[in-house]
């Protein structure tokens, strides 16, 4: 069965199950096979020059994944320099939200599948630009811009090469989840601790009680806290299932692996620089 490709336009692998494989599922070239409408179809003399474009998935399978959630104006603190942290560059009705860094599967080096070896290189060497313009629907493109300021640097043609390929489903699909995971973040009492002590210290484990509140017991055991100049930077959440759309947060959290807590806390940055 095909399960997907890696990307919308000009993919170069397709994502099959080999029932009784090991794994089950895997990336293949295309160029190995094409796809039929059915397998009782009985399948052409001679191979077809451009293949059928296969079904974009919507559920991601099953595994292991990191939400990663950015404190953009602590992110902008330490890199002024860069687009999105200029002034104006992201609405202030946005500065008291997490921004979306990236949902990434795990194992950590599970990345770039599938990906071209210059795409890659142009990955690893930040030159995101450059790298090939993703195919969203305009719905999705406008949640994306609004949960992550990045993408005014590319940071999302970025995320998809580099952890999207390796997630399951299109590039669409893949954002999608990405954002309604960050919007359930974001409408917690986490983000609502945040909030309400902008400018001053919050530890660790005020912010793992807040995802215990908010997504069950022993979720804060699943958070890691990033901390830089003795601000918060980002928190990175261990999730564990299938995801899909409609996939809450709570139960993904719950069956996410225990992490260390990372660092003991830090300021809540306000927005602005030097505040």
């Amino acid at each position: 069965p095909l399960l997907g490709k890696n990307r919308a336009d000009s993919a170069s692998h397709y994502q099959v199950r080999v029932e009784g494989g090991q794994p089950t599922e895997r990336w293949v070239e295309i160029s190995c096979g094409y796809p039929v409408p059915d397998a009782a179809d009985t399948i052409p003399s001679s191979p077809r020059t451009s293949p059928e474009p296969a079904l974009e998935r919507e559920t991601a399978p099953a595994g292991a994944h990191v939400l990663a959630a950015s404190w953009q104006q602590a992110f902008c603190e330490i890199r002024p320099y860069r687009s999105e942290c200029r002034d104006g560059a992201s609405p202030a009705a946005e500065s008291d939200r997490f921004s979306l860094h990236g949902l990434w599967p795990q194992p950590r080096d599970n990345v770039y599948c599938g990906v071209p070896a210059a795409e890659r290189g142009l990955s690893e060497r930040g030159l995101w630009r450059r790298l090939p313009a993703l195919d969203l629907e305009d719905a999705t493109r406008a949640r994306l811009n609004r949960a992550m300021p990045g993408a005014i640097s590319y940071l999302h043609r970025h995320e998809w090469t580099k952890h999207g390929t390796c997630y399951g489903t299109g590039e669409d699909a893949y954002f999608r989840h990405a954002t309604a995971l960050l919007d359930q973040l974001n409408g917690s009492q986490v983000r609502a601790l945040f909030a309400a002590n902008v400018g001053r210290h919050v530890s660790s484990r005020q912010i793992r009680d807040a995802f215990d509140q908010a997504f069950g017991r022993g979720a804060g055991g699943r958070v890691k806290v990033s901390c830089s100049d003795g601000m918060i930077t980002e928190l990175r959440i261990g999730l564990e299932g299938a995801i899909s759309e409609d996939t809450t947060l709570e139960e993904l959290v719950r069956r996410g692996r225990r992490v260390s807590a990372g660092c003991r806390g830090g300021r809540v940055d306000a927005a602005g620089v030097g505040r």
